[in-house]
């Protein structure tokens, strides 16, 4: 198939760069704004279950993402997302459960969207940019995918940095009026061991959020205005019952079944290190005004690893990162199960997040690549199933939160490390597998019309 069949993006680098800066808009608020929930929204748990509703919601709509892009194209998805994203952080200046829970199962049905239009645009820019470089497309996508994740991952320093700046300002900035202070993996929501975190002023909080709207209503006039709409190719334009079979049938891909472990366990220590590591370990220790600087530090890591692993990566290739990965991740969790915490201990808040963040920067722009090569026939669905994987980790970890204490999870998350690497080794051999007995078919096709030539 030729590029003008595929409709292949004009611009692919600049392209990028748009929607790059979009979504760091966008997250510059709603990831300080995830970070805080757990310490800000704790009465009756509402900060962590409207996460797990969130979630939760991300999980139907990731299911049916394909089918709604088909119908409102990729570029309406992100501006209706984004729309939504305002609305929630709107609803984050009175949070009650007739506010925050409504406003948080809305974003995570527009989320799946969201991400899978964003996955599509990365996929077809990546191609774009392959063919106007002359270069590999595992190449391609880790350029592509190094700048995006850069930008979206620079959102954890943008966004913590404003709101430690801010709640700084705060007459209860510090720990000292924390309550029950059992901080680290003795964190019990079901015992007397459950933290309670002194809370900034109202007022102080509305002036972060203000902040925060104008952040989304920023990234949202640059999707408006500067991202063009992205041309579907000919093998996604089918109707929407066949959409859905398509992710169902996706879903069933060995390789997918293998590989959904691995998309779980890893948004449930990004999950873990968003909400418990804010909550039982910094904001217990040292107060809520200290997370944003210690996330930030997180942010900034995960932006530096993206942009390196993007360019180490067509050198290393993927199997070598992905057991870096494997290793930061592990090596996270013991230090959370075996560490207590305290505040003289000021070097390790931040060198601990920094070890997450080697993985997340693998692992996002990794998994990028690796969906767009091994599913190169019906990746829209499989970037759906993708995020749809994701959201039900990420649903589960909020969820435990209200009820399961903490040493049990990282125990939990320990042994779902171990269990979603093997999946991804048994992914790349059926793939290899797969591309081998292809290989050795087109050999033979060759050969025989070389004969009949003879």
């Amino acid at each position: 198939m030729d590029d003008k069949e595929n409709k292949l993006p004009e611009r692919p680098l600049r392209d990028t760069f748009v929607i790059s800066f979009s979504f760091m808009a966008i997250f510059t608020s709603y990831m300080a704004i995830q970070s805080l929930q757990s310490s800000l929204n704790q009465e009756a748990g509402l900060g962590i279950i409207s996460l797990a509703c969130l979630y939760g919601a991300f999980v139907v709509s990731g299911i049916s993402a394909a089918s709604y892009i088909k119908i409102l194209g990729a570029k309406r998805s992100l501006v209706i997302g984004w729309i939504v994203h305002t609305l929630y952080v709107a609803s984050n200046f009175y949070p009650t459960w007739g506010t925050l829970i409504p406003s948080s199962m809305l974003l995570g049905g527009a989320t799946g969207p969201i991400w899978t239009s964003q996955g599509l645009y990365l996929a077809a820019n990546s191609d774009a940019y392959s063919r106007i470089k002359n270069e590999g497309m595992h190449s391609a996508l880790s350029k592509l995918n190094g700048i995006f994740f850069m930008c979206l991952e620079s959102t954890h320093v943008t966004g913590n940095l404003i709101s430690s700046l801010v709640l700084r300002q705060s007459s209860n900035a510090d720990n000292a009026n924390n309550v029950t202070r059992i901080c680290g993996a003795d964190d019990c929501p079901v015992t007397a061991n459950a933290t309670i975190i002194e809370q900034p002023e109202k007022s102080v909080v509305y002036i972060l959020l203000g902040i925060f709207l104008l952040c989304d209503i920023f990234g949202l006039c640059l999707t408006v205005f500067l991202l063009p709409n992205l041309k579907p190719r000919k093998s996604n334009e089918q109707t929407l019952s066949k959409s859905l079979v398509s992710c169902c049938t996706t879903l069933a891909d060995k390789k997918m079944m293998l590989l959904i472990p691995l998309f779980f366990s890893q948004a449930m220590n990004q999950g873990l290190l968003l909400t418990e590591y804010t909550k039982a370990y910094i904001s217990c220790s040292l107060g809520v005004s200290m997370v944003g600087f210690i996330m930030a530090c997180y942010g900034g890591s995960t932006a530096i690893f993206a942009i390196l692993i993007g360019h180490l990566a067509q050198y290393t290739g993927r199997y070598f990162l992905f057991i870096l990965a494997m290793c930061a991740d592990m090596t996270m969790l013991l230090v959370f199960y075996f560490w207590k915490p305290n505040e003289h201990q000021l070097y390790l808040f931040f060198i601990i997040p920094s070890i997450g963040a080697l993985s997340e920067a693998i692992y996002q722009a990794q998994f990028n690549s690796l969906i767009s090569i091994l599913f190169q026939e019906k990746i829209d669905s499989a970037f759906a199933n993708y995020y749809t994987s994701k959201a039900l980790g990420f649903a589960a970890t909020f969820i435990t939160g209200v009820f399961m204490c903490l040493r049990i999870r990282l125990f939990i998350a320990v042994a779902l490390v171990v269990i979603g690497f093997l999946g991804y080794v048994g992914s790349e051999f059926l793939y290899s597998k797969t591309k081998l007995l292809q290989n050795r078919k087109d050999d033979n096709y060759a050969s025989r019309d070389e004969q009949t030539r003879l």
